[in-house]
């Protein structure tokens, strides 16, 4: 596989927006720093489903006092949140995989 200018240049802002100061790492140092980004997205995407999960629960069985609006609009964010977590692992695997091809490629 080969990747363009554009997608090298796609990859390097996910480093940036992913590794921040981790950045400037060799590349064989960028991975399980990336793995352990990948883990925490997981742990916040089961926080995010425990939380739905609550919410759902209490609405259904009027545990509380909050008006159904409320609900709807826990439930949108919880469900915008959960969204934007697999666009980052997306992302994040697409990295992995950049920097495995440039670490084979002999350029990292």
């Amino acid at each position: 596989m080969s990747y363009s200018n554009r997608d090298e240049e796609k990859y390097e802002a996910y480093l940036s927006v992913h590794l921040r100061s981790k950045k400037d790492l060799p590349d064989k140092e960028k991975i399980p720093e990336l793995e352990k980004k990948l883990r925490n997205k997981y742990i916040q995407f089961i926080v995010n489903l425990v939380i739905i999960v609550l919410f759902i629960y209490a609405f259904f069985n009027d545990l509380t006092t909050f008006g159904d609006w409320f609900f709807y609009l826990i439930f949108g964010v919880f469900a915008i949140n959960i969204l934007l977590l697999f666009v980052q692992r997306r992302q994040i695997n697409e990295l992995i995989d950049y920097i495995n091809y440039r670490i084979d490629r002999g350029s990292g």
